[in-house]
C-alpha cells in the first residue's frame, strides 16, 4: 500500500511539473504573438519578420492569399501595404482577444486567438473584422517563432 501511495504521489508530482512546464510555454508563445501582432500594428515589419520561422506558411484573405518560404513574412507585409494603400487605408490595427485555445508540446505550439480587426479610411470612416488567428510556433535558440499563420473570418462591416 505504501508503494502504491508513493508511486501515484511520484505520478502527480511528474504530472504537475509537466503542466507547469506546458503553462509556461503557453504564456510565452502567447508573448511571442501579442509582440508579433503589436509590431504590425504599429508597422514595424523588421520586427514583425523577426518573429517568423525560417519558412513561415502565411495564409490571409487578401491576394496571393498564401505566402510561404523565407521571404514570406515581408511578402505577407508588403502585399498588407499595398492592399491599405490601394483601399485608402489610413490605419489597420488587430485587437488579439483572449486565447481560445494554446496547445504546447515539448518545442510545439498551438494557439487560436480570435481578434477584431479595424481599418480606418481616409475619410475618416472605420471598418472593423471579426475572425480568428491560427498559429503554429516552434522553438528555436530558446525563443517561440511563429511557423504558420492564417486568419479567416468574414469580410469587414462598417
Amino acid at each position: 500500500m505504501r508503494a502504491l501511495v508513493l508511486g501515484l504521489a511520484l505520478a502527480l508530482s511528474l504530472t504537475s511539473g509537466a503542466l507547469a512546464q506546458a503553462q509556461a510555454g503557453s504564456t510565452e508563445a502567447m508573448a511571442t504573438i501579442t509582440r508579433f501582432t503589436d509590431a504590425v500594428n504599429h508597422g514595424d515589419a523588421a520586427t514583425a519578420v523577426a518573429a517568423f520561422g525560417p519558412s513561415p506558411v502565411i495564409v490571409d484573405d487578401l491576394a496571393p492569399y498564401r505566402w510561404q518560404g523565407p521571404s514570406a513574412g515581408g511578402a505577407w507585409m508588403a502585399a498588407m501595404g499595398a492592399n491599405a494603400q490601394a483601399r485608402g487605408m489610413t490605419l489597420i490595427n488587430m485587437r488579439l482577444l483572449a486565447p481560445s485555445r494554446v496547445e504546447v508540446d515539448g518545442a510545439s505550439a498551438y494557439a487560436v486567438v480570435p481578434g477584431v480587426l479595424t481599418y480606418t479610411f481616409k475619410d475618416g470612416h472605420t471598418e472593423h473584422a471579426d475572425g480568428v488567428l491560427t498559429f503554429t510556433l516552434q522553438q528555436a535558440g530558446g525563443a517561440w517563432k511563429i511557423d504558420t499563420l492564417a486568419w479567416t473570418g468574414p469580410r469587414e462591416t462598417r
